[in-house]
């Protein structure tokens, strides 16, 4: 399916199974293609086939300028923010696109941290699964 054809408003579910499961994070996920002043600014750096936000489902405090930032690159969804739990951004890999959404797994980045234990054993970034089911079909 062409990038394009994804542009619209999704319910966004991401499911935590690492490094504990059953953590889940969900809201709005809006995605539009670039205008002509973001292509013109996008020239000679990242491709980025769709720009958007997330608004996060029970998080009221949220101004548009603290929404978590989206770009769809290809089969990459990047969403950051560095309110998320664990900082930095999440990084989706879509797997599977269907008329009613799209789904895969996603693994947070979280740059140069990392989580121990307090017997000083590192945790795994979190990671799971994801689906977005496309609203208004």
């Amino acid at each position: 399916m062409a990038p394009l054809a994804l542009a619209g408003d999704y319910e966004l579910i991401q499911v935590q199974t690492q490094p504990s499961g059953g953590r889940v994070i969900n809201g709005r996920l809006h995605l539009a293609p670039l205008d002509s002043a973001a292509k013109a600014g996008a020239s000679g750096g990242a491709v980025r086939d769709l720009v958007g936000w997330l608004d996060l489902a029970g998080d009221d405090s949220l101004t548009s300028s603290q929404k978590p930032r989206v770009v769809l690159a290809g089969q990459h969804l990047i969403i950051a923010r560095a309110g998320y739990a664990e900082g930095g951004a999440h990084n989706l890999e879509i797997t599977a696109v269907a008329p009613e959404g799209l789904w895969g797994w996603w693994k947070a980045d979280r740059g140069l941290a990392l989580t121990e234990t307090q017997s000083r054993r590192v945790l795994p970034d979190p990671a799971g699964y994801f689906c977005a089911f496309r609203l208004g079909r």
